[in-house]
Order: C-alpha cells, then structure tokens, then sequence
C-alpha cells in the first residue's frame, strides 16, 4: 500500500488525480506500477489501474 501511495504523489506533480497502482505476481514482487497520466500524456484512457495493466502485459508478454 505505501508503495501505491508514492506512486499516487507523482501523479499529483503532473495535475493528475493522486491514483497509484502496483502489480504483484504470485510471488508478491511487484512487476509494475502506474498512476493516473490523463493530464500529463492527454491520454483520457490512461488512469492509473490501465497503466499497470498495460505495463504488466508487456512485462509478461500476454494479456491475460
């Protein structure tokens, strides 16, 4: 939690709404992160949980 909650005060350096998310894998290490980006990149789309998702996806190399 206190990991998803740094990444939320970076959002709040770009005008984003403080949002942060971290993703863990089975073995609780954390394999991405990311925070609300929709003012920083002008992307309506990029909210904090999309961010993560997208980066664990490429990390794994599959969606699911």
């Amino acid at each position: 939690m206190r990991a998803a909650l740094a990444v939320a005060q970076e959002a709040l350096r770009t005008g984003d709404v403080p949002v942060g998310v971290i993703v863990i894998n089975k073995n609780n290490e954390v394999i991405s992160q990311g925070r609300n980006e929709r003012e920083a990149l002008g992307d309506p789309t990029a909210h904090a949980e999309i961010v993560a998702i997208r980066a664990a996806a490429e990390l794994l190399g599959t969606w699911r």
